[in-house]
């Protein structure tokens, strides 16, 4: 029996990302967030949440817009609905990794998809975490937080 597993530990924004992203560290703030989702409630829900958190946000509804968008935009993390149409989020984790330019993006699936083998096919593809939907604004946005260094609000607390 294989070991389970587990995301990427959370690494906080620092040298090393910036150096192996090619871009300067101010150029990464505020941090660039790529939601992709094809549903208009939970793209307009992240983006809302997230920008007012001091984000920027641009988004996608179908994976071949996401892709392109994240080729183009180089954001530090992707939102990314497993369930999209034309070509899925698990090729795009996977082609996100296989690109220079995006492979150390923070990928964190946000999806509806809830069996254990589907998050672990998410793992597998690349992505560093999966949140299961619903998922609280505020989890959400802890979570992003956490993955670039921000620091997170304490229990009780208000974004």
């Amino acid at each position: 029996m294989s070991p389970p597993l587990t995301p990427r530990p959370a690494a906080p924004l620092n040298g090393r990302l910036a150096a192996s992203r090619s871009i300067a560290t101010s150029d990464l703030y505020p941090p660039l967030v790529l939601v992709i989702d094809d549903h208009d409630d939970s793209r307009t829900i992240a983006r809302l949440v997230l920008e007012s958190a001091g984000f920027r946000v641009v988004d996608a509804r179908t994976g071949f817009e996401g892709l392109r968008i994240a080729l183009d935009a180089k954001p530090l993390v992707v939102l990314l609905d497993l369930v999209l149409p034309g070509v899925d989020g698990w090729e795009i984790a996977r082609l996100l990794r296989l690109e220079s330019s995006t492979k150390d993006a923070v990928i964190i699936a946000v999806t509806a998809v809830a069996t254990p083998e589907d998050h672990d096919r998410a793992l597998l593809a690349g992505c560093d975490e999966v949140l299961t939907k619903p998922v609280p604004p505020t989890s959400m946005l802890d979570t992003v937080r956490r993955y670039v260094g921000l620091p997170v609000p304490a229990a009780g607390r208000s974004c």
